[in-house]
């Protein structure tokens, strides 16, 4: 009995090993760099009650990685189906945070019949029998109840900022943060500025880890098509893919690219205000103690700034469409209909009237909350390019009009 029960030990461990082997997750050296700054760098600011939260962290992390891994891994023999599922013209929206892009995300996942988007959970937990699981004891209802950004005392501000439950339509980036540990949003969590160039190097990593990360997008994406069922275009949005939009735009030929612009006084200010909330909820760490935080936000978006103009200069007009922020949040139905033009695609009676109470409820919106008021001048190229994204968006909107 004892041999029987030692050998079953043995097998479980190995399968259990072999699972972890052969999961894509996470990026093992950012993994080890994290652990290495959360035991050695010297940040006074990260205190040791912070850091004990960011080893439990990590530990969390590592004790589900095996049943993640196994699930993974299970959806192979179990749903190898899933590989058959077409991503035929995915919409992918990129912009500078506090863009409204997660608005334009959610508005078009609300049609299911055209569109689908990834949860949070899906994201988190990217296994078609894993979902299969928690769907069947309930806990992905009981989860999904949950508030992304905890019930601490920054958390409203947070939740006013960005809504975000376990069950919402999220980023992909997700998916880079939360299963790879390796994205510029992992600093959040562990705010030491001298990680940052662990986890905003994506160029700069081997092809063949780029390669299996995007495949790996790939593959969560083709799941949650499985689990969604019928012939549906993936919406996609994530502020910080700007490293991957090459490699994606090979990936995924036939994509439509959408940006939005907003001038940077306005998302600049919005985008701190929010990031220092999102460290504290996170970490528990006030960032705005450490005197590197907000230059190295402030430099990171203007890079980012300067990748967008690069990328959507380099499209043809067909795989691109340019938004502005205002005219979007203030034409929101003829805003949609363009993408659907660019689509080919008809608007339903249906989503119209959603579109059409969209709008009424957009305009009498009070948002809650309220942001600095400082000027950025690095970002003056951004909204020069900004003004030009405005009027062509009006011509657009204009052209929409005259033909209704």
């Amino acid at each position: 009995m004892l041999l029987f029960i030692s050998l079953a030990l043995v097998v479980g461990l190995s399968i259990l090993t072999g699972a972890i082997v052969f999961t894509p997750f996470p990026h093992w050296p950012t993994y080890f760099r994290i652990w290495q700054h959360v035991l050695f760098d010297p940040e006074p600011s990260v205190k040791l009650k912070d850091r004990r939260k960011q080893v439990f962290y990590l530990l969390s992390y590592t004790i589900k990685l095996p049943l993640i891994a196994l699930c993974w891994c299970l959806d192979e023999l179990f749903f190898p189906q899933y590989h058959q599922q077409a991503i035929r013209t995915p919409v992918f929206i990129v912009a500078q945070p506090r863009s409204a892009t997660t608005f334009l995300h959610r508005t078009l996942a609300a049609d299911e019949a055209t569109f689908f988007s990834i949860r949070l959970l899906e994201w988190r937990y990217p296994s078609i029998l894993l979902q299969k699981i928690l769907q069947a004891t309930g806990s992905l209802e009981r989860m999904s109840q949950v508030n992304y950004w905890g019930n601490n005392d920054r958390a409203e501000l947070a939740e006013k900022m960005h809504y975000s439950y376990l069950n919402d339509y999220e980023d992909d980036g997700f998916l880079f943060e939360e299963c790879f540990l390796h994205q510029f949003y992992v600093i959040n969590r562990f705010p030491y500025p001298r990680l940052l160039k662990n986890l905003n190097n994506f160029s700069q990593l081997p092809q063949k880890t780029r390669g299996k990360m995007l495949k790996t997008q790939y593959q969560v994406i083709q799941k949650v098509l499985y689990l969604r069922g019928g012939n549906l275009i993936y919406v996609s949005k994530d502020n910080e893919c700007l490293q991957r939009l090459e490699m994606m735009k090979s990936l995924y030929p036939d994509a439509l690219f959408v940006t939005i612009t907003r001038a940077s006084e306005k998302f600049m200010n919005s985008y701190v205000t929010l990031i220092c909330q999102s460290a504290y909820c996170k970490s528990g760490v006030d960032v705005t103690t450490i005197p590197a935080w907000v230059p190295m936000q402030r430099s990171v978006r203007a890079e980012a700034a300067k990748q967008t103009i690069q990328f959507f200069e380099s499209l043809p007009p067909n795989q691109k469409l340019c938004f502005s922020f205002d005219r979007l949040t203030q034409n929101i139905q003829d805003s949609i209909e363009l993408v659907y033009r660019c689509l080919n695609l008809p608007l339903t009676a249906e989503y119209v009237q959603y579109l059409q109470n969209l709008d009424t409820r957009q305009n009498l919106r009070d948002a809650g909350y309220q942001t600095g008021s400082e000027q950025f001048q690095e970002f003056e190229f951004f909204d020069r390019f900004a003004a030009e994204v405005d009027k062509n968006h009006a011509m657009l909107l204009q052209s929409i009009n005259l033909v209704n």
